[in-house]
């Protein structure tokens, strides 16, 4: 239900909060499988698609892992790291969501004065007032990891902050550039 409400919605403003890269990783990175860590296929699907896409503009080998990888086998580490050595993928790139919150705000009504050709009865006319309402807003928070499948080593580590509103496949397409700058400026990717 969680990763339903992240990707349900889009328009999204995405940052990230933290940032972590091993200093003795030389990259770039050339071969990479994707894993989005999502319950809805679809989503999952459209996901590492986005993400293996976008990989591919900058030169890099990379594949969705549901193309490779059952999702009743993807639970399982040494299934999914036998697979990728196999098919000689370097890296892997895991995305999941770690948490959710709604934040409620109110947002007061406000005063305003009522055009001249209303007024008829006196000055307590001359005012209206618009109720005042509450807005929520949905943040999902997610860790993007990226491990060595060789050495079974973490070299570059992301947290971020999404608010969410608007449609699912803007929503990851925006969340995914926004990786994929940040791989370029580490020096991750080209």
């Amino acid at each position: 239900m969680i990763i339903s409400s992240f990707l349900l919605t889009s328009c999204a403003t995405t940052i990230l909060t933290t940032v972590w890269k091993d200093e003795s990783f030389t990259g770039p990175v050339r071969k990479m499988a994707v894993i989005g860590i999502f319950k809805t296929p679809a989503v999952r699907n459209f996901f590492e698609d986005e993400f293996s896409r976008q990989l591919k503009t900058h030169g890099i080998e990379a594949v969705a892992s549901y193309t490779i990888i059952p999702i009743d086998d993807q639970s399982d580490k040494d299934i999914v790291a036998s697979k990728l050595r196999n098919l000689g993928m370097d890296y892997v790139l895991v995305t999941r969501l770690v948490d959710r919150k709604t934040v409620q705000t109110y947002v007061p009504g406000q005063a305003y004065v009522v055009p001249g050709y209303y007024r008829s009865w006196g000055g307590y006319y001359q005012y209206a007032y618009t109720p005042g309402y509450m807005v929520e807003d949905i943040y999902a928070y997610a860790e993007t990891n990226i491990y060595d499948v060789k050495n079974d080593k973490l070299i570059w580590s992301a947290r971020s902050e999404t608010e969410i509103s608007g449609m699912n496949q803007e929503l990851i397409r925006s969340f995914v550039k926004i990786m994929i700058d940040r791989l370029s400026a580490d020096a991750v990717i080209r």
